[in-house]
């Protein structure tokens, strides 16, 4: 990385605040919104939580070395620790949709990782013991404070749909008017999951606010045009093209 920062510290829950504080102000060196340095300190919070909870013990105790910096168009943030390997596969997706009596607080950490950053990888190296979690932010363009990218995963369907809902009404609700679904991740679109997105276009459209769409999928971009809703919506090939056309907007 060709500007980074680097900060070790004893894996206990004390630390967390320097963690997070350290994070948060290399973004803004970086050159980063304060938004965008939030999201960047919320993840390394979800992260290093999770590795002084679960990796360490007090019969096992530890360090946590946080590595973050830019990276050409991504901010980097790696999380290294000698505690208990990591499987993300054994965590469940969070709940989003239940009442307030069924639903279950688990996963939520996790969840908010993926959302506040664009890619979140963990690797073990068995030689040396050592964990590392590697995230990155794509951050190429400087956006205007009102607009919020938010990454999409797996199907949007009857299923989906309300769980999509409540992501994007997040994000206007934290200053979001311009919102940018990147459908990267998305492989199945249905009926039910044009309709969510055609409500909330028109939700944000009555407060001003604007939905476009970036780097959909042939499956997906096909049900788009089969249905006309490439007359409806902005859509963009990519991110970095969506993001140049945000920037550009007064």
């Amino acid at each position: 990385m060709a500007q980074t920062a680097e900060l070790k510290l004893p894996g206990l829950l004390d630390s967390l605040g320097a963690l997070c504080k350290f994070a948060y102000q290399a973004a803004l060196d970086a050159g980063l919104n304060e938004h965008t340095a939030w999201e960047i300190e919320l993840a390394v919070d979800e992260a290093a939580t999770n590795i002084i909870q679960h990796a360490y013990s007090a019969e096992r105790p530890g360090d946590v070395r946080l590595v973050c910096g830019r990276d050409g168009s991504r901010f980097v943030v790696r999380l290294f620790d000698r505690g208990v390997p990591f499987d993300p596969e054994t965590v469940p997706p969070p709940d989003l949709t239940s009442s307030i009596e069924t639903r279950e607080a688990g996963g939520l950490g996790m969840y908010l990782m993926g959302r506040m950053m664009d890619d979140v990888q963990f690797n073990y190296n068995p030689e040396t013991g050592e964990n590392e979690l590697h995230m990155s932010k794509i951050v190429g363009t400087r956006l205007p404070e009102d607009v919020r990218v938010v990454p999409v995963q797996g199907r949007i369907d009857a299923t989906a749909a309300p769980a999509l809902a409540t992501i994007v009404h997040e994000a206007a609700e934290t200053g979001g008017r311009r919102i940018l679904l990147d459908l990267t991740g998305v492989t199945f679109l249905s009926s039910s999951g044009l309709r969510i997105l055609l409500l909330l276009a028109r939700e944000l459209k009555g407060s001003n606010g604007e939905l476009r769409l970036c780097s959909l999928q042939p499956a997906v971009a096909e049900v788009f045009t089969l249905t006309g809703f490439t007359q409806i919506f902005t859509i963009h090939r990519t991110r970095d093209e969506a993001l140049a056309a945000l920037a550009d907007v007064e």
